[in-house]
């Protein structure tokens, strides 16, 4: 999943460096972080149209969001595909739709996506929409009540950024410490973190904490299968989502389910290195998940 954002994260440096002077330097010039480790974007504006209806849908689904009511444990859902392949978009409005049965979460749910099955339905994934999103949540949760569940979906990179990117206008990456930052920052303390990329569990050291749980579709130095933009689902996320979790059992139970099925998957299709998707369960995790999966019932 990681080739085409390798190339691209390649050019991105050689402009950065710019171009090489007549005199012979001391060392080859080294590419500058311009964000100095934020997340952060290039960006082209879409045209004005566009840009308009892009505005007033992520206005909506931050203004949509319901209240937490107090003394039930509310679950909010939080769901982004950053990669315009068609597949993840797929991926993205299907496993929001699943998560929002199992959580009863209608009315506290907030999908954005990176387009690419034509016309613009959901607010863009940029970093700006990334961080309102989860901004917002933690402005209306209760945090010592409520759970955040959020989900990311698209290609990933070896050293364990995942790729965000829409056509020819928007670049990015989101490294594990940009989502452990903005989810401190937004006050989000119970939370589930699922990641359905290559590399992508390098996600889970930087997020480790008693409170989270992070499930991803690959270990950090694994790819992931299934990417291909004509599918409907990557492996992962059919495993996890459309097989497993949709029909019953816990968030929990449902990654060991799918865990067995992708590596069923990838030896009967020859898939090497198996993928060999991650879990980690903070100690007050399992305990959190359980009562909002109680409470949704």
């Amino acid at each position: 999943m990681g080739k085409a954002w390798g190339l691209a994260l390649a050019l991105m440096a050689a402009c950065l460096a710019g171009p090489s002077g007549a005199q012979p330097a001391a060392r080859p010039p080294q590419p500058q972080d311009p964000f100095n480790g934020r997340f952060g974007v290039f960006e082209i504006a879409p045209p004005p149209g566009e840009a308009a209806q892009l505005a007033m849908l992520m206005g909506d689904s931050l203004r949509n969001l319901q209240s937490q009511r107090p003394g039930q444990v509310d679950t909010y859902l939080v769901v982004a595909s950053l990669w315009n392949d068609p597949v993840f978009e797929r991926e993205a409005s299907q496993a929001e739709a699943i998560l929002r049965q199992h959580f009863a979460a209608d009315g506290r749910s907030i999908l954005l996506s990176a387009g690419g099955q034509g016309g613009r339905r959901y607010p863009a994934a940029t970093p700006n929409n990334i961080s309102a999103a989860l901004g917002r949540v933690g402005q209306i949760i209760d945090p010592n009540e409520d759970l955040v569940v959020v989900f990311i979906t698209s290609h990933g990179s070896p050293d364990g950024a995942v790729a965000l990117r829409e056509s020819d206008r928007m670049g990015a990456a989101l490294r594990p410490v940009h989502m452990r930052d903005a989810l401190a920052q937004a006050g989000i303390r119970n939370r589930v973190v699922i990641v359905s990329a290559c590399f992508s569990g390098a996600f889970i050291a930087p997020l480790m904490d008693e409170r989270t749980v992070v499930l991803t579709a690959a270990a950090p130095d694994r790819s992931s299968f299934g990417c291909q933009p004509e599918r409907d689902w990557t492996y992962f996320g059919d495993a996890y989502f459309n097989q497993s979790l949709r029909n019953g059992g816990t968030l929990l139970t449902a990654f060991d389910q799918a865990k067995s099925l992708v590596d069923r998957w990838e030896r009967e299709r020859n898939l090497t290195p198996p993928s060999n998707p991650q879990k980690y369960v903070g100690a007050r995790a399992a305990e959190l998940l359980a009562a909002a999966e109680r409470a949704s019932r």
